[in-house]
């Protein structure tokens, strides 16, 4: 019969994996006990959750948000960042702090929008300009036509006035 706790843990670890943004599988084995909190203040700070969780567990939690098998994702000491929001935040934090730490942790594995993902695609995302980012580049794109329509139509307008301008001032 299993543990009332462990099902609480697995419990709680599936609806929080079945409702992130992303969740980032991670080996930290040899980052330090000061450099790991200043991991998770770093991911604090920007509402992502770092948790260390056993990988019987993970697996369990993984299978039951129906995400799938995650077996070949966790290894070593094991840890999830978890992000309710925006997917390239944790992968941005995690690969700048593995740089400065000696590859510590390394980003074994994502899960994002339901798929499971290697963990060397989190350096694309990491790359991937913000959703504001996004949202200003495509309102951008729709602008810009507009903005060429209003100055096609304007330019012969001006160009007029410029003319009857010119003929006032040479008639008198």
């Amino acid at each position: 019969m299993p543990d009332p706790r462990k099902i609480t843990i697995v419990d709680e670890a599936a609806g929080k994996i079945a409702n992130a943004g992303a969740v980032f599988f991670t080996d930290f084995k040899g980052l330090s006990a000061p450099k790991a909190t200043e991991l998770r203040a770093r991911l604090r700070e920007n509402n992502i959750e770092y948790l260390v969780v056993k990988k019987t567990f993970a697996k369990l939690a993984a299978e039951k948000a129906g995400v799938g098998d995650i077996q070949e994702y966790i290894d070593g000491q094991m840890a999830m960042a978890i992000t309710m929001a925006e997917p390239s935040d944790p992968a941005k934090i995690l690969t700048d702090f593995s740089k400065k730490n000696n590859d510590v942790p390394t980003i074994t594995g994502i899960i994002l929008d339901g798929q499971l993902l290697p963990g060397d695609k989190a350096k694309e995302l990491a790359a991937m300009p913000s959703r504001e980012a996004l949202y200003g580049q495509l309102l951008s794109v729709i602008n810009q036509p507009m903005t060429k329509l209003a100055a096609a139509l304007k330019s012969p307008m001006s160009k007029l006035a410029q003319l009857l301008a010119s003929l006032k001032e040479q008639k008198s």
